[in-house]
């Protein structure tokens, strides 16, 4: 997931780049998968990134991207990239 994107670059994705795809259909998709626990791990990761806490971010949404729905779907977004 995550790994295959980071082998392509090390550099942050553009932001506008990212907007698209999660106005996608695949996008949409994986933000429900997301908020599936009510959006706490979501919100979680969102509050740990702004801190700047890398492993506190990965270990929220650990749990939410484990399913084989959301691997599929990042797996189709970082074809996009």
């Amino acid at each position: 997931m995550v790994g295959a994107s980071q082998k392509k670059s090390n550099s942050a994705p553009d932001p506008e780049a990212v907007r698209r795809l999660l106005s996608s259909p695949e996008g949409q998709a994986l933000l429900r998968v997301l908020q599936a626990d009510g959006g706490a791990g979501l919100q979680a990761a969102v509050q740990a990134m702004k801190k700047g806490n890398v492993e506190q971010f990965k270990a929220a949404l650990s749990p939410l991207l484990e399913g084989t729905e959301a691997e599929k779907l990042t797996n189709q977004l970082e074809e996009r990239l």
